[in-house]
């Protein structure tokens, strides 16, 4: 089950060369999705509750992932052409280039952490039976 359709990147490219392949599209959204799946396992329950803007986060990550994977589908780091004393030259941004990836802001966004998932490990020492301790509870006192 795919939440995102072909026209949602088509919808969302920018510029004159949008994709027409629609099959190719939504086989690309596939491919993201069920790597969306992977990296944020909770994710389909999460969206069968529904969390509150959770599908239109997943529609827009699972958009950006295809649209760079289109973007750049031979995965060139650099590409220059020049034309006598005139060249122009673009860097595509990225560890993996051309490569079908979830980047950690996406990541972030679509854990609902607010970060990557991952936190440092704490240990409360203030024990229970301090009033400084959020698990504290007041004694009855009996006349």
């Amino acid at each position: 089950m795919t939440w995102t359709t072909a026209a949602d990147v088509q919808d969302a490219w920018i510029g004159y060369d949008a994709p027409t392949d629609l099959n190719l599209i939504e086989t690309w959204i596939g491919k993201a999705e069920r790597l969306i799946r992977f990296r944020v396992p909770t994710v389909t329950a999460r969206l069968l509750i529904p969390e509150v803007g959770l599908l239109e986060t997943m529609v827009d990550v699972t958009t950006s992932m295809v649209i760079r994977k289109f973007r750049n589908p031979e995965g060139i780091r650099t590409a220059s052409t020049g034309d006598g004393p005139f060249t122009q030259s673009r860097t595509y941004g990225g560890d993996e280039p051309g490569e079908l990836v979830i980047l950690d802001s996406e990541l972030a966004m679509l854990s609902g952490s607010g970060s990557t998932g991952q936190k440092a490990f704490s240990i409360n020492l203030i024990p229970t039976s301090s009033p400084y301790s959020p698990l504290y509870v007041v004694p009855l006192v009996t006349p």
